[in-house]
């Protein structure tokens, strides 16, 4: 071989080599820029199956399309090989166009309508139900192709195999996240749902991602459906993280926070089932067992092996502490690069219809509506299959999850969870200290004066969001810090160089100025080996109100002895979690007190009758 030539085959071979490791690849360039925007999810005899393509590029004179129809598949796996141009079966029919004849609009869009017969030569002849693969070629004039891809042609009669019960779920909390306005395009995602009313579907959206137009313009259309909300927290947490750093107080404010949110759009899921999609692990159902979880949907990514064939039916799901009722998200047919809503959604009812037709063991498959950021168009196109193929029987998840047990030799079909996913543990010092400075403040505060402590709560309680960034959390709670600090400093206690007590009871005057500019209620302590003040309630401090300026109060001090000694005062946050303010005093008692007041007397006692007996004795030697 030349080196030329052995260059080739290098070439070729490496060429070969990209393709098959990239499928996608291969399929957008086998498709050349065909693509199929709708078509008519099922076709009866006697009705027409109509197709609209796309065409790629200008149409030119010449051009041609091929359109094939196949024997319908016989299994699923037949109908995933389809799926990929392979493993077709025999023609039934075929129809060639003369691409300018299907008069392609501006924007390359052409229909093509066939009309399905079971006897005779008009239209296209197919005998059975089932699943048909259709084969599309567009060619030049030349022969040369342009593009090539499959879609199904689902026939039916009144004829109903076995109903294939179907779970929907979709997770909307992720979607959206690219676009200009995600809370719009959740909006659209909710109307499409509530456009479909008689399909239950079980709806994962936290509320924090709704816009505010929601109430007005699409909660009204999940009035009356059967749809099911799942119960999920205000804003998306990491669950276990949370508890076991202590802070449970706030995992459950903010899923109830989220429940009474939810409740406004529509009908609830019951409290004991959860959808984990891809955050399920063996910790994460732990702790939600622990506040009453008991039935599961995950995807499985989350089992601890892959299956050889995903489970299709409850099965038991093993946690290290508890055993759960699940289901399975399955995946079905992949989208491909050529792929649009329609198509992507066609290609799902149709791998439905083949399971439904085929599949004798009446399997219960759940999917997942908004995988892979799937479209609100892909959803509505699927919906309005599924409500025209009889051969489906949606049920919600809640009752679905509860049906007999799949089994395996005799007994529930088990798989156990994955361990809890890798994650470095969170310092949460600072948000702990944010909480305790702005609780403390906020009861000093009157209520009418805690509008903005009270945002600011919630702003800290929402900050703890597994899609707030840490950064973002760290300077939140420490300025939350240095904010409630600064206010408090507006509080001071005027220094007095001493406190004068000429007898052992006085009433002092102590004044206090509050720069802050509302009033506020502080805790008064004043703190003395060698005093008490008899006004406080409970011997050692009390709750004082300070109004803007300059505050003073009189309290009945009490020496204990005199002499001159050292006074602490401080004032304290009523929770006692915070030091508002702190000053010394000196206190001289000058009147002697307590056992130094009985020795006086006793001495004057003393000295008087010793002058009484010293007096007489004097006069009685005069005598």
């Amino acid at each position: 071989m030349t080196p030329h030539r052995m260059l080739i085959a290098v070439l070729l071979a490496l060429g070969i080599s990209i393709m098959s490791a990239n499928p996608g690849v291969a399929s957008e360039e086998s498709a050349g820029g065909l693509q199929v925007i709708d078509q008519s999810p099922i076709t009866r005899v006697g009705e027409f199956f109509d197709l609209v393509l796309r065409l790629p590029g200008v149409v030119t004179d010449g051009d041609e399309m091929t359109l094939t129809i196949h024997e319908p598949v016989a299994d699923e796996p037949q109908f995933v090989a389809s799926s990929r141009g392979e493993n077709l079966g025999g023609v039934l029919a075929s129809q060639r166009f003369d691409l300018p004849d299907l008069q392609p609009d501006v924007w390359g869009l052409a229909t093509i309508s066939l009309l399905i017969t079971d006897a005779g030569v008009d239209g296209i002849r197919l005998v059975q139900p089932g699943v048909y693969p259709i084969s599309i070629e567009m060619r030049t004039a030349n022969q040369e192709l342009i593009g090539k891809l499959v879609t199904h042609l689902i026939r039916v009669d009144e004829s109903i195999p076995g109903k294939l019960p179907i779970v929907f779920v979709a997770d909307l909390r992720n979607l959206g996240a690219a676009s200009n306005n995600p809370s719009s395009f959740i909006d659209t995602w909710l109307s499409v749902l509530g456009g479909h009313r008689s399909i239950p579907v079980s709806v994962t959206v936290h509320p924090v991602s709704i816009s505010e137009t929601l109430s007005s313009s699409v909660a009204s259309s999940f009035v009356n459906t059967k749809h099911e909300l799942i119960r999920s927290p205000y804003t998306p947490i990491n669950e276990a993280a949370l508890v076991d750093a202590g802070l449970s107080e706030e995992v459950a404010f903010l899923t109830q926070m989220g429940v009474e949110s939810l409740a406004t759009i529509g009908m609830l899921a019951p409290p004991t089932l959860w959808v984990g999609h891809g955050e399920a692990d063996s910790s994460q159902v732990d702790v939600r067992w622990d506040r009453g979880i008991r039935e599961l949907i995950v995807e499985s990514v989350a089992l601890s092996s892959a299956p050889e064939k995903n489970p299709r039916g409850p099965v038991e799901l093993l946690s290290d502490k508890s055993i759960f009722r699940g289901l399975v998200v399955d995946v079905l047919s992949q989208r491909q690069a050529h792929d649009t809503p329609a198509s992507e959604a066609h290609r799902i009812l149709s791998h439905l219809a083949t399971i439904a037709l085929t599949e004798q063991s009446n399997s219960l498959i759940t999917i997942d509506l908004g995988r892979d950021n799937r479209s609100p168009e892909f959803a509505d196109v699927l919906l309005r299959g599924i409500d025209t193929l009889d051969w489906l029987a949606p049920l919600p998840a809640s009752e679905a999850v509860t049906r007999s047990l799949l089994q395996g030799d005799g007994q529930p079909r088990q798989h156990r969870l994955r361990s809890r996913l890798s994650s470095v543990n969170q310092d949460f010092t600072d948000y702990r200290e944010a909480t305790r400075h702005l609780k403390a403040i906020r009861s000093m505060v009157r209520d009418e004066d805690a509008q903005e402590y009270d945002a600011l709560s919630q702003e800290l309680l929402l900050s703890l969001s597994s899609e707030v960034s840490a950064l973002t959390q760290k300077d939140l709670w420490q300025s939350t810090v240095d904010l409630i600090r600064l206010q408090t400093s507006l509080v001071d206690i005027p220094p007095d160089e001493s406190i004068q007590l000429t007898s052992q009871k006085a009433s002092v005057p102590f004044s206090f100025q509050n720069r802050a500019g509302i009033p506020l209620r502080v805790e008064l302590r004043i703190i003395s080996e060698r005093l008490t003040v008899e006004d406080f309630d409970d011997g050692e401090s009390t709750t004082l109100v300070l109004e803007p300026g300059v505050t003073t109060h009189r309290f009945r001090l009490r020496a204990l002895g005199s002499g001159s000694f050292p006074v602490s005062i401080e004032l304290h946050s009523p929770d006692g979690e915070l030091l508002v303010g702190r000053a010394q005093a000196a206190l001289r008692a000058t009147t002697p007190t307590g056992v130094g007041l009985a020795l006086t007397i006793g001495a004057a006692v003393f000295l008087a009758s010793w002058w009484l007996l010293d007096s007489r004795r004097r006069k009685n030697r005069r005598l």
